[in-house]
């Protein structure tokens, strides 16, 4: 079923321990040149060595996923332009600064500009003072062009650009751009077979022409997904008859059939996602055994295999271990959405318990994915605004497993909770990913007493062996935690910023949610008045989540409505 053994994971090591993890940007330093060399155009302030290098990290980060543009023409371009530049230095009749006077400008320059502001961001954890620099100097020029006729170099542009938003982290922003990339490719006719041809006579240019589009599609369905914001292409929008990339892109045809099922699981996700409705088991077996049998139709090159049972072809490369890391948890991703549904009520899960496992279970393995890849790699560190998508939609299953049905998962999600806690305090404060998580943790503290979570040190000055062994989980992810501060009396929904600190906050907020919604207490022997099902095994009585009980062991909505409103604030972490 995709899932992974805890023991096979953490003894073997195989998936991880034979990748060349050295990463491009560990390769070279930054190579600069003094500001005294700076011009009005900031593309001057990199050498061309540097340039070159930025071009080759975009391709292999971002470029082998979605391969809209020849790598090796952007190159030469870009020697070209900085051969050029030399040469006349070099002859003493001008310095560098007087040559780049004034800002260059043209189809090719700004999507070299683009590719290097966009790796620069990616290499600064989301932050490039020259990145933004030069993705000013493009943005400019493509905003006087926006009323002039659309072109392929322009729709290329447009792409990357939405690419350089999404690692500044700002994923609304990203959604915005790849829409009107979508809608400008319809208007280019790339979404119908006749259209294409005819515009695109030669076979090469027509296949640059279909992975521009198949790319827009996917990443118009991932940030959809991102941001729970409609698809600006839909399904019916495109030609039955037009085809699909060739054979040389394995990955972005993988996502092409990845997304189509995604259309689907989006309806589904959207019935009794706050809790309500009936839950369809028929249509959530049945797409869960259409991403499955996704999964088996993935190369042999780009599968990825967790357990010790992986075919001898070598170790892969770097990015093609990336790549087979992605395509896995995409798939864990979207077995998440097809089931989460179960997870919104206690009664859902009492309904639902097998299902409830297995997402519970896809969730977990998830974690560890993630543990032993920032552990073995530095895929995850270079790639954090990518990775912690799937570690934030875990995480969030993994709770809402925990806080409606405590007695049947706070001991076995225990481990996974704290391998995320500890990626968690790696997050950058001002990323898009950390914002929806504060805004969540802030509005959970505000319903928190509602809910009848209470704090750890109101309800006993106990020791649990099984928390100090948790809370040393999160050394799994390379992050240390001392106990000593890891349960602390955290500050009111009132008195906390509208931004965390950093993510070691972020950390602490969620160990003592988790800790409070049934992680620690229930994991003790039952008080008198608490009610124990080992059938079913859910919370009542006086424990940590002292919900009203309707009789069936589910949470009642109480005269707040509170069930429903806390299904509202889990569900903006989707």
């Amino acid at each position: 079923m995709g899932l992974t053994d805890p023991n096979l994971i953490e003894s073997s090591g195989h998936a991880y321990e034979r990748v060349n993890s050295v990463s491009p940007q560990q390769q070279h330093a930054p190579n600069l040149l003094a500001p005294s060399h700076y011009g009005k155009d900031p593309i001057w302030s990199i050498a061309k060595d540097e340039a070159i290098r930025l071009c080759r990290v975009y391709d292999e980060e971002i470029g082998m996923m979605y391969p809209m543009l020849d790598i090796e023409l952007i190159v030469e371009r870009a020697n070209k332009l900085f051969n050029s530049t030399e040469n006349v230095t070099g002859t003493g009749s001008s310095d560098r600064a007087k040559l780049s006077a004034d800002k260059i400008h043209g189809p090719e320059i700004d999507i070299l500009k683009m590719i290097l502001a966009t790796t620069l961001t990616l290499e600064g954890d989301g932050q490039s003072e020259l990145g933004s620099a030069l993705f000013d100097t493009v943005r400019v020029a493509w905003e006087n062009k926006l009323g002039e006729p659309i072109d392929i170099q322009g729709l290329r542009l447009l792409v990357i650009m939405a690419q350089y938003h999404f690692q500044q982290s700002a994923e609304n922003q990203a959604y915005r751009t790849i829409g009107l990339a979508a809608r400008l490719s319809f208007e280019l006719g790339l979404h119908r077979n006749n259209v294409l041809r005819r515009n695109f006579a030669e076979p090469d240019e027509r296949s640059w022409a279909l992975k521009l589009f198949w790319s827009i599609f996917v990443l118009d369905r991932r940030w959809s997904f991102g941001t729970g914001l409609p698809f600006a292409i839909q399904d019916a929008d495109i030609d039955p008859l037009l085809p699909e990339p060739d054979g040389s892109t394995p990955y972005l045809t993988a996502m092409i059939a990845y997304c189509r099922i995604a259309s689907k699981v989006w309806r589904t996700a959207l019935v009794g996602a706050e809790g309500e409705g009936e839950v369809q088991e028929d249509t959530m077996g049945y797409l869960d055994y259409q991403i499955l049998q996704w999964q088996n139709t993935i190369p042999d090159s780009l599968r990825f295999y967790p357990t010790v049972d992986i075919p001898d072809t070598g170790a892969p490369s770097r990015a093609q271990h990336r790549l087979q890391v992605l395509l896995y948890l995409r798939m864990n991703q979207m077995r998440i959405c097809i089931y989460r549904p179960v997870l919104q009520s206690a009664t859902r899960i009492m309904e639902n318990r097998r299902y409830a496992s297995v997402v519970v279970e896809v969730a977990k393995d998830t974690i560890r994915v993630l543990s032993r890849l920032n552990q073995t790699t530095d895929i995850y560190r270079a790639q954090q605004i990518c990775f912690n998508h799937f570690l934030l939609s875990a995480l969030v299953a993994l709770y809402l497993g925990v806080t409606h049905a405590p007695l049947e998962f706070n001991q076995t999600v225990r481990d996974e909770f704290y391998m995320a806690i500890g990626l968690v305090g790696s997050f950058s404060a001002q990323s898009y990913v950390s914002m929806r998580l504060w805004q969540t943790i802030k509005e959970m503290k505000e319903i928190g007493p509602k809910l009848g979570l209470v704090n750890r040190q109101a309800l006993s000055d106990a020791i649990d062996p099984h928390s100090s062994a948790a809370v040393a989980m999160a050394g799994l992810a390379g992050h240390r935690v001392d106990e000593m501060t890891a349960f602390p009396v955290t500050q009111g929904p009132a008195a906390m910023t509208q931004t965390p600190m950093n993510g070691q906050q972020m950390s602490l907020e969620l160990t003592n949610l988790f800790e409070a919604a049934g992680g620690y207490h229930n994991a003790m022997v039952p008080s008198s008045n608490q009610i124990v099902d080992h059938n079913h095994a859910f919370a009542g009585g006086q424990g940590p989540m002292n919900h009203s009980s309707n009789g069936d062991g589910a949470r009642g909505a109480g005269p707040q409505g509170t069930d429903r409103e806390f299904s509202r604030i889990m569900q903006a972490l989707y």
